[in-house]
């Protein structure tokens, strides 16, 4: 009898033990997408906008694709098939089916699933979204009492259609704050356009316009990964704003946003400002070391530490009296033109497009330098990045405008070994080069700046 109860009593304890391992087998932390997208061709499709699933997707030659989508909490997900972009809300244990024909803009994208009214919600919700911006100068253009108004009216709008709908309240709680960071986030690129409209002066903007932005918590790990882009560019806005304010002529701006981020506290919001800022990480930063170590030391995300060392492993090639990347490229006048030709001067470059708006601010400005230092012992060169669909708009401009100096274009727009070598990823850029094809500046003064002339006199040009 004894040995009877100890049996099972013994059975009792395996069977609580398999149930125990049979409910953490049961947790769903996981959504299934399936997609049929029609006309995609070779083009490639691509989540992002989600900490948890950016990448690309496995699709099959027909366009379709099934994906398993871990997900640390419920939230939204941009897919991007070829140019088109959706939008999707995806919760834990999810499967949601969508269909698309990227060739059609009339044709629209179905979703079917135990969410897909959720879907339709969004897709609404942001086509009146993109109505309101539709005309972007005329819309941020308004004056402050207008602008408010279109935008609390939209958002009315919204909140009743979200509030009276049937959804789970976990997504309506989601949801309401999204609106309410798209509100903000038109308030603050607003203030910012008023501002580059008036030249930087915004005492045009109302007393208390931001007061919300100003309240919001800037420093919410929780929050960056649930609005993802919509929040941390309310707070690299901030941020920013917060640094012109300060006018610290000391530092850098790269340097001045590093110490700011020191005090922030979540991981999210540090690695998405470092990934987004890594640009101005460039040769004349200082000490690019030291730098590379501080950024280092702010990243906790694997891939955007390799990224940053990365970066390093370039500029240090950059620094003043190191020898120059080369270049052979077209010019306008005919035949080629390389570095190796203009040896013996020194070599004012100017990377620009014709697509740039700063670009062609900077012109005029240029113009006058080569005017200035005409018969001295410096080439100015302008080296165009224009695609090549753009090749004979190129050649218009230089005629039309009557741009002076050495015309080049390259083979292949930012993907050329110069380009890339110069770790230029954003444009206007210019390079001094001295008479022996060694680096003065990798990212020298704008023709525009009131020190160019002082720097380029100290050449004893």
């Amino acid at each position: 009898m004894k040995t009877n109860i100890l049996l099972i009593v013994a059975i009792c304890l395996l069977s609580m033990t398999s149930c125990e391992k049979k409910e953490k087998e049961e947790v769903i932390d996981y959504a299934i997408l399936h997609g049929n997208i029609k006309n995609l061709g070779d083009l490639k499709v691509f989540l992002f906008d989600n900490p948890d699933v950016n990448g690309p997707i496995t699709v099959n030659p027909d366009g379709t694709f099934t994906d398993t989508l871990h997900l640390s909490q419920n939230g939204y997900i941009k897919l991007r098939a070829g140019y088109s972009t959706i939008d999707i809300f995806l919760s834990q244990g999810d499967e949601l089916t969508f269909s698309t024909d990227i060739a059609s803009q009339d044709s629209p994208t179905v979703f079917t699933g135990k969410n897909a009214a959720i879907q339709k919600y969004i897709m609404t919700k942001n086509e009146g979204q993109v109505s309101l911006m539709q005309d972007y100068e005329l819309f941020f253009g308004q004056e402050p009492e207008t602008f408010i108004s279109d935008i609390n009216s939209l958002k009315e709008r919204q909140m009743k259609a979200l509030d009276s709908s049937v959804f789970p309240e976990a997504f309506k709680k989601i949801e309401s704050k999204a609106l309410t960071l798209f509100q903000m986030n038109l308030k603050m690129r607003y203030v910012s356009h008023q501002k580059y409209l008036a030249n930087g002066d915004d005492s045009m903007i109302p007393e208390g316009f931001l007061d919300d932005v100003i309240a919001l918590d800037k420093d919410n790990d929780t929050d960056a990964k649930q609005y993802n882009s919509m929040y941390l560019e309310i707070v690299a806005n901030d941020l920013m704003n917060t640094l012109e304010a300060k006018k610290d002529t000391n530092t850098t701006f790269l340097e001045s946003i590093v110490n700011e981020l020191k005090n922030y506290k979540s991981p999210s919001i540090k690695n998405d400002v470092i990934g987004s800022m890594l640009y101005m990480y460039g040769p004349s930063e200082g000490d690019v070391h030291t730098m590379k170590d501080k950024l280092l030391a702010l990243a906790s995300d694997e891939k955007l530490k390799e990224a940053i060392t990365t970066r390093y492993d370039k500029i240090k090639k950059l620094v003043k009296g190191q020898p120059s990347p080369t270049f052979d490229y077209e010019n306008f006048k005919g035949g080629e033109t390389a570095l190796q030709d203009l040896k013996g001067k020194y070599v004012y470059i100017d990377v620009w497009a014709t697509w740039c708006g700063p670009c062609i601010g900077e012109i005029p400005y240029l113009k006058e330098l080569e005017h200035t230092y005409e018969g001295k012992n410096i080439e100015f060169v302008s080296i165009s990045v224009d695609e090549k669909d753009d090749y004979t708009k190129w050649r218009k401009m230089v005629a039309n405008k009557e741009l002076g100096g050495t015309q080049l274009i390259t083979e292949n727009a930012f993907k050329s070994k110069f380009i890339e070598a110069y770790a230029i990823d954003a444009i206007p850029r210019f390079i001094i080069i001295d008479p022996e094809g060694n680096i003065v500046s990798a990212d020298a003064t704008r023709p525009s700046d009131s020190d160019i002339n002082k720097k380029l006199d100290a050449l004893n040009l």
